[in-house]
């Protein structure tokens, strides 16, 4: 490749929305979903990033008919440039009078049925107040992977660890309880104790690949594992709570879901004493200096949104 032999030339490297484009390429991995975050086709960002490797007299990018690579000089540019768009982003939104309102994409993901059900109307609200803001939304109960997919934050249930790249914000918590349609009530035996329960027919989240067991707690400390009589199992949970409302059986269900059924009298509440092991909900995205004002604000809006819901 030929070098910059000109003098200055790398003076033209304020052309930002060449930089822009060669870090919007790295994180999607590709020439395609690149060009479709910053605005541009695939033919321009080729062309923007061409030129910025002949003033830079490296290849920042192997390309093939097949796939994108990064060279190891794209990698360690990446890594100095990236940090410095978000600077830069900044920056031009302090001079517009515009630090810290929201703009652009953000692009986000949450378990399927927590998104639909908590995540979705809080994102109304947010583009309502921030007009100059467009979303994203993929909820899904896939594990996705941030830095790859190029996402803003992700929204996961449980403990597990992140890696060193991300930070992990706890916002919410989730109790299951158990729960059945009032006519599967009428039709099967009562149930006033967990021996009753397993005589029952049960909905599970999850795919039938292992014995299952419910571990229930209540008051005062005490533990139960109710062994399960599975009669289906479900790859999301709002399907098994249509399962569940449908009359089919007996699940142990988020309350988030739980709680408008019940309230519009389509379950009951079982054992109402017993219930799932409360788990932490929290916001994952990716670790840097400064995180864009769309990032920021909108953690900050759902903290205080769940914050409300929980002492309302």
């Amino acid at each position: 490749m030929r070098t910059a032999s000109r003098p200055g030339a790398l003076e033209t490297l304020a052309d930002t929305a060449a930089l822009r484009a060669f870090v919007a390429v790295v994180e999607a991995g590709s020439f395609v979903e690149g060009a479709k975050r910053v605005g541009l086709t695939r033919s321009a960002v080729g062309k923007a990033i061409g030129r910025l490797e002949e003033q830079l007299g490296v290849r920042l990018l192997n390309r093939s008919t097949r796939q994108m690579g990064v060279t190891a000089d794209g990698q360690g540019f990446y890594n100095r440039i990236a940090p410095l768009i978000v600077d830069l982003e900044e920056a031009q939104n302090l001079v517009r009078g515009r630090a810290g309102q929201p703009a652009g994409l953000l692009r986000i993901t949450a378990t399927e049925a927590y998104g639909r059900q908590v995540v979705l109307p809080l994102l109304m609200e947010f583009i309502d107040r921030w007009p100059d803001l467009q979303v994203e939304a993929s909820f899904t109960d896939r594990l996705t992977d941030l830095v790859d997919e190029g996402l803003d934050l992700a929204v996961r249930f449980g403990s597990q660890p992140v890696p060193s790249e991300l930070v992990s914000r706890v916002v919410d918590h989730s109790t299951a309880k158990l729960c059945a349609a009032p006519a599967y009530l009428v039709k099967h035996p009562i149930i006033q104790n967990l021996v009753d329960l397993e005589n029952h027919r049960h909905l599970l989240y999850g795919t039938a690949v292992a014995p299952y067991r419910w571990n229930l707690c209540a008051f005062g400390g005490r533990t139960h594992e109710v062994p399960m009589r599975a009669v289906a199992f479900f790859e999301n949970a709002s399907a098994q709570r249509d399962a569940v409302v449908a009359g089919m059986g007996v699940t142990c269900m988020p309350n988030f879901l739980l709680a408008p059924e019940v309230a519009a009298g389509r379950l009951k509440a079982v054992l109402p004493d017993w219930s799932a092991p409360t788990i932490p909900i929290s916001i994952v995205y990716p670790s840097r200096k400064h995180l864009t004002p769309k990032v920021r604000l909108f953690i900050d809006f759902v903290v205080a949104r769940l914050a409300e819901r929980t002492t309302s």
